[in-house]
């Protein structure tokens, strides 16, 4: 009986450090984009899944998916106060509409990069932030916007 428990708390500890990932290994452009491909197949099988990106393997360290909702309101996202609102509304400290830039990019064939300035979660300060972002139909046949970014990236 107790090699059963035994061999049963080492699985379940086991199956929790291997548990997957999405999350960037290094804050490069290739690495972000991954992420947010990830997340977008995600989002086209189980549609936008706000709960599932605040969970360790979606979100950790600077690195968050968010997703904008077919009417540009943004729908996931760490910040509470952005959820609900109109992406176009949303503004860098330069006073760059983030939305749009994020809309247009994710336009592109195949999803594309926004550039402007952002504060790391938890801070206040913006850095330079580049954002991939891309489109996806999701199972209830609308399309969304899932992206993903980084700071300072190189």
């Amino acid at each position: 009986m107790r090699t059963k428990l035994l061999v049963l708390l080492l699985a379940l500890c086991a199956s929790t450090l291997f548990a997957k990932s999405f999350t960037p290994k290094e804050n490069t452009h290739a690495a972000i984009k991954a992420y947010v491909e990830a997340a977008a197949r995600h989002v086209a099988k189980y549609g936008p899944d706000c709960d599932a990106f605040t969970k360790p393997e979606w979100r950790s360290g600077d690195y968050y998916i968010f997703v904008d909702a077919p009417d540009n309101t943004t729908l996931c996202h760490p910040n509470a106060s952005l959820i609900g609102k109109n992406s176009d509304e949303i503004k860098d400290v330069n006073g760059k509409s983030v939305g749009i830039a994020i809309r247009e990019a994710a336009s592109k064939e195949g999803g594309g990069w926004a550039d402007y300035m952002w504060p790391r979660p938890g801070t206040d300060t913006p850095v330079q932030k580049s954002t991939f972002v891309t489109k996806v139909k999701a199972p209830d046949g609308k399309t969304y916007v899932v992206g993903s970014g980084g700071y300072e990236v190189k």
